[in-house]
């Protein structure tokens, strides 16, 4: 499955349009479109409301084999024209000081951007910039129940110096619209790369003996599955991970070790 999340239904409009999704009527804590193996969320702006959809969605959605996750929306930046798209490479936050970097697609054709995550709107950009308010939050949520490597940010650059569209939603939907093919062949790209990751099913009698390392609660499972996945992707071998597990115990321990792995991994790529 694929999840679109946008904090705006003007960020959104070009998705839902061009994939003909349709509104649910079942769900009422966010705004949800969906399709064929696909839907889109409007989360609201902000870290928190990016957090919360992505974990409310996931949790719909427990019982899909893999989910991949982009985050579609507006920007500002220094040193961009209005209208210009990009795929986020590196996620600053400086309320916090943490750095998240997402893995790229293979010929994705899209410029790239390193991006700040803000507290607050501002205008007070770095030319090596572009600002927005959810990403952060959203990779950290999506990558705890996906591999990192189907967790992106996909941003038109709304704002600038001399510029500021950002209020303007028709045009954000337009400006967005503009880029849409462009877009949707990121996407395809990346449901074909989560249909090979959700083919790397884990043995059962392998499972049973990870389960048998520690009590986990059904959220820790969920994660530990997904690292687990993500590491065999990489040709680690199963029974030492087994192994390394054993010796560790706890759940915790045992989630912490498996997440570190994969962020060696993301390192390297």
């Amino acid at each position: 499955m694929l999840v679109w999340v946008a904090a705006l239904h003007c960020e959104a409009k070009p998705i839902i349009d061009y994939y003909r999704l349709r509104k649910s009527a079942s769900h009422h804590a966010f705004d949800v479109y969906q399709g064929d193996n696909m839907l889109c969320i409007i989360s609201g702006i902000g870290k928190n409301a990016a957090a919360s959809a992505v974990a409310w969605v996931a949790g719909l959605n427990r019982s899909e084999a893999s989910i991949a996750w982009i985050n579609i929306g507006t920007a500002g930046s220094a040193s961009h024209e209005i209208g210009t798209p990009l795929w986020v490479c590196r996620i600053s936050e400086p309320a916090s000081k943490r750095h998240f970097y997402p893995i790229p697609l293979i010929n994705s054709g899209l410029q790239t951007a390193q991006c700040q995550t803000l507290d607050q709107p501002s205008i007070d950009y770095h030319p090596d910039q572009i600002y927005d308010m959810e990403a952060s939050a959203l990779f950290e949520a999506a990558t705890r129940f996906s591999s990192a490597e189907l967790v992106h940010c996909l941003k038109i650059i709304s704002d600038n110096p001399t510029q500021q569209t950002g209020r303007n939603k028709a045009l954000i939907s337009q400006l967005i619209h503009q880029h849409i093919a462009q877009f949707a062949g990121f996407a395809e790209s990346l449901m074909a790369l989560n249909n090979q990751l959700a083919a790397l099913q884990i043995k059962d009698a392998d499972w049973k003996k990870f389960l048998a390392c520690a009590h986990f609660t059904q959220t820790q499972k969920t994660r530990v599955s997904k690292s687990l996945r993500f590491l065999l992707s990489r040709d680690f071998h199963t029974d030492k991970l087994i192994a390394e597990a054993s010796n560790l115990q706890s759940a915790n321990r045992i989630i912490d070790h498996l997440e570190k792995l994969c962020q060696l991994q993301t390192q390297d790529l």
